[in-house]
């Protein structure tokens, strides 16, 4: 930290070489948290199509999803809006994250309503609440579980205290987000607990028509510009990648073949990135958040 900022005061220095990264400068989140060692690892932010995935599963959520939100019928624009809005908090200053939760928990008031006929498991005419802890537990929760998912099949097993550092720190993003503090699970543990409580539990339904639609959004993967152009050779992969590391719950209420071979493919292509991504320069490695100017507010699309 006061490295970075003895570096910024060198006159003469490319701006590039003379401000620091977000990364390396406090915010909500400290430099060297485990959720900053997560996130900016830019593999990490594809584990929000798995979230994405995992939440379409959730009857109720659909529900509010459908009717408030771009979700299904442009899922590459709410998987790059989460992104971008999670990112701010994740990097950003301590009052961007404020500033960025307040707009969110303002979104959020604003989606509620009763369901209009059946889906699934839930009955026609039940209120749904975006802002209720018990539905925005498992918006969360996904997010959490499929970032930790990522990072450990390609970076390697995390301890224990490291797993329980990242889950605390991820808590402060739900209390930022409106959950109160008791009403998420207290340790990583806990956590998954939860997660495979709602796996096995006959919560977690989907409609052949929200099938289709979530299929394509891992027929169809978010990328635009140069990492479009870069990744179109491995699209097969990272559509492999996509519903390998689903939990098998999901991966069979979505209609997702897997046998032996498939999860053959998976192990030798998380093998080969695991051992390749090490080398990757920052550029293409770390976030673009992670690698932004601190202090200057991260995306334009959720603006």
């Amino acid at each position: 930290m006061e490295t970075a900022r003895l570096i910024s005061m060198v006159p003469g220095l490319p701006r590039s070489t003379r401000d620091p990264r977000a990364a390396d400068v406090d915010g909500l989140f400290t430099a060297d948290s485990m959720l900053r060692r997560l996130h900016r690892e830019r593999i990490v932010a594809l584990s929000g199509i798995r979230a994405l995935l995992m939440q379409a599963c959730d009857p109720l959520a659909v529900v509010g999803f459908r009717r408030h939100s771009v979700v299904f019928d442009e899922p590459r624009t709410r998987l790059m809006r989460t992104d971008e809005w999670m990112s701010r908090i994740y990097f950003g200053t301590s009052e961007e994250a404020e500033r960025t939760g307040a707009a969110i928990r303002a979104m959020h008031s604003r989606v509620r309503g009763r369901t209009a006929e059946v889906y699934g498991p839930i009955p026609e005419g039940v209120p749904y609440d975006a802002s209720d802890p018990e539905l925005a537990l498992w918006v969360l929760a996904t997010l959490a579980d499929s970032a930790l998912v990522y990072f450990e099949r390609v970076f390697g097993r995390l301890s224990r205290g490291e797993r329980d550092s990242y889950w605390s720190d991820y808590r402060r993003v739900g209390e930022l987000l409106g959950l109160p503090r008791d009403s998420m699970p207290a340790t990583e543990a806990e956590l998954r607990e939860y997660v495979g409580g709602r796996l096995h539990d006959g919560s977690l339904s989907i409609s052949d028509e929200q099938r289709d639609l979530a299929v394509a959004i891992v027929l169809e993967p978010p990328f635009t510009g140069w990492l479009r152009t870069a990744v179109t050779p491995v699209t097969e992969t990272v559509k492999l990648i996509s519903t390998g590391l689903l939990p098998a719950e999901v991966r069979t209420l979505l209609g997702f073949p897997w046998d032996p071979p498939r999860e053959a493919l998976l192990q030798s292509a998380m093998l080969q990135l695991r051992a390749g991504i090490r080398l990757w320069p920052d550029a293409i490695r770390l976030h673009p958040a992670a690698r932004t100017v601190a202090g200057e507010r991260y995306g334009a699309l959720a603006a």
